[in-house]
């Protein structure tokens, strides 16, 4: 090991597994983007399932615990954290950020920075045990963390109003963008036929989940009253797939809506559509809202979406829509009319969500960690 690596700080991040949602996308751009003349990032996954390895920048050492479950890897990943001595360890998702900090004791010259992006109202809506067990974590683990890092003030302000913690170790780092990744093929050209200009296209993204809210989309569209034809794209995967097939042949949509299933380079979709739809009943930051609009494509939300009015406050007038209900999320997207485009739309992100801004208060709250 040369002098120069040993004098830079040692960063793990951490995974409990490569699935393609938007917390594993956010992680891997902030261990990819992470400066490598102060950084020396690594990377360690519970179990190397999914999609998402590919994306993982090839000079990260990739470790994997090839464990089937978070909780019952807490030796292997002891193990893994002693050989590897790091400065600061990153980890997300609830359960990963629980496992991680009950480590924390046991290594008292490392950092632990954990990332929530997800309203913790979410998990205690429902009285159960899982949300009993998840509102204690929260209460006892997180204040021990260096830092707990949230993509929106939304999430960050229900900790304090539904939980009643102090959080004065939060802090707010929005979702960063690469948007030369996003758009590395904007000068490709779409296909543009007559029934395309007569026809709406709206696209979506996500698991197939009830969170994403596509069944209460799916069971509104025979509603829609537009002089133009419609298509609409769901881009995931999802243990709720043959529940939507089903809807959409009860509703008799099999000419109108398509299940595409999971894309790793969703954005020349994005790029194409009129429009991007979020129905979601919860959110974080909605990370797929984002690339959308870094595509050029305007957006329709439900307020439930998270941060998504932080998004909107942010953005350009009419490139958000927030709704407060599938009513009035059906009459936003009547108000599209077919928008083709031969390639990428100019850029509709706000510059707060470029990787260039995020990455700056990432390296800042690091720094500030060791401080």
């Amino acid at each position: 090991m040369s002098a120069e690596t040993k004098n830079m700080t040692k960063v793990i991040f951490i995974l409990p597994a490569l699935t393609g949602g938007g917390a594993e996308r956010v992680l891997i751009t902030l261990m990819n983007a992470l400066d490598r003349s102060k950084y020396e990032p690594v990377f360690i996954t519970i179990s190397d399932d999914g999609p998402m390895k590919e994306i993982i920048h090839p000079d990260i050492p990739f470790h994997s615990l090839h464990g089937k479950r978070t909780s019952r890897s807490l030796l292997k990943l002891y193990t893994k954290l002693k050989k590897l001595k790091p400065d600061i360890v990153v980890s997300t998702m609830a359960h990963m950020n629980f496992c991680t900090l009950l480590l924390k004791p046991f290594f008292p010259k490392t950092r632990f920075i954990v990332r929530e992006a997800i309203t913790p109202s979410f998990f205690l809506t429902t009285p159960s045990m899982k949300s009993t067990i998840i509102k204690e974590g929260y209460k006892r683990l997180y204040p021990h963390a260096d830092c707990v890092i949230s993509p929106a003030q939304v999430i960050i302000d229900e900790f304090q109003d539904v939980l009643g913690m102090a959080c004065k170790n939060h802090a707010l780092l929005r979702n960063p963008l690469d948007l030369s990744r996003i758009r590395k093929e904007e000068n490709t050209s779409f296909k543009i036929t007559n029934e395309r200009n007569n026809t709406l296209h709206f696209i979506a993204a996500g698991r197939l989940h009830s969170q994403k809210g596509f069944d209460r989309l799916i069971s509104i569209l025979p509603q829609i009253n537009s002089p133009y034809d419609w298509e609409l794209t769901i881009l995931g995967e999802g243990s709720e797939r043959q529940a939507l097939e089903n809807l959409i042949e009860k509703h008799g949509l099999q000419n109108k809506i398509k299940l595409s299933g999971f894309s790793t380079h969703p954005w020349p979709h994005y790029a194409a559509a009129d429009c991007f739809l979020m129905p979601s009943r919860w959110e974080g930051l909605p990370n797929a809202a984002l690339e959308a609009l870094a595509c050029g494509t305007p957006v329709i939300a439900t307020r439930e979406s998270g941060g998504i009015e932080e998004i909107m406050e942010c953005a350009s007038e009419g490139a958000v829509t927030v709704v407060n209900d599938m009513k009035s999320f059906l009459k936003a997207m009547e108000r599209h009319k077919p928008n083709p485009t031969e390639k990428f739309r100019p850029s509709l992100l706000p510059k707060d969500f470029s990787e260039e801004a995020v990455m700056a208060q990432f390296s800042n709250i690091l720094d500030s960690s060791l401080a």
